[in-house]
């Protein structure tokens, strides 16, 4: 059983490192989150596809998002909620484009990491909402898939507070 556990173990771990790039930059550290999906809420959408940035050095995130719709949609807002907090309202549109029958549009949210943190600690699964001029596309987790993707994120989190830590004694 031990050894089945370790078996798993590694496999996982393996999965992880191939999650998350860190570099060391003169300023601290930069770790890049790479692409990852999350699901659409909203009927005939496609998934979501999220990548983040984590600076240490101005302790900020940013996630970029890039989002199908069969329409254009012109974002008034974006909402990160988890539970029944919201964390982030700002946003910056990098660009709208047609791509095959669909529109993608690519958005850039900033926000600091005890927002990341909480949202990956909350036990509800997070939701993203776009919001366009009365319409709602709305993206997230089931509970079912929840944990997995919770999981994945607290691990890399965890990477940044324990470096965080080593380098503020250096």
């Amino acid at each position: 059983m031990f050894l089945l556990s370790l078996v798993s173990w590694a496999a996982w771990a393996v999965k992880i490192e191939e999650r998350y790039v860190m570099k060391a930059i003169e300023e601290g550290q930069i770790y890049y989150i790479s692409p990852y999906e999350i699901s659409s809420r909203t009927n005939k959408i496609k998934p979501l596809m999220a990548d983040v940035t984590y600076l240490t050095y101005s302790d900020s995130v940013t996630m970029n998002i890039s989002v199908w719709t069969p329409q254009e949609l012109l974002a008034d807002s974006l909402v990160l909620r988890s539970g029944k907090q919201v964390y982030c309202r700002n946003f910056e549109t990098f660009f709208v484009e047609r791509d095959g029958k669909q529109w993608i549009h690519r958005y850039s949210l900033q926000f600091p990491l005890a927002s990341m943190n909480a949202i990956y600690a909350a036990s509800t699964p997070f939701s993203l909402c776009v919001y366009a001029k009365g319409q709602t596309v709305e993206y997230g987790y089931t509970d079912k898939a929840w944990p997995k993707e919770q999981d994945w994120m607290n691990q890399i989190l965890h990477i940044i507070a324990t470096n965080k830590r080593l380098y503020k004694q250096k």
